[in-house]
């Protein structure tokens, strides 16, 4: 699957989040969310090289998962740390 493609699964999935908790998300959280999947479509939508793009991608979840704490509690347990 080219980076492209795993990037347009992955503002799928983050759309179906944001419908799944769209009457029960916190407003920090629902912004957070909605952020993560702009900046993910910008993404998608430029020219940059596939590196760049999976890097920036990461740091952008990775911001998003910090507003999530359970969430993010959970990969620090399955990493590890």
């Amino acid at each position: 699957m080219s980076n492209a493609e795993s990037l347009k699964k992955l503002l799928v999935l983050l759309e179906e989040v944001k419908a799944a908790t769209r009457d029960t998300a916190e407003p920090g959280v629902s912004e957070a969310l909605d952020e993560a999947i702009g900046e993910l479509q910008r993404l998608h939508d430029s020219d940059e090289s596939s590196e760049a793009i999976k890097l920036k991608a990461l740091e952008c979840l990775g911001r998003f998962f910090q507003s999530l704490p359970g969430i993010a509690r959970l990969l620090e347990l399955l990493s590890g740390n």
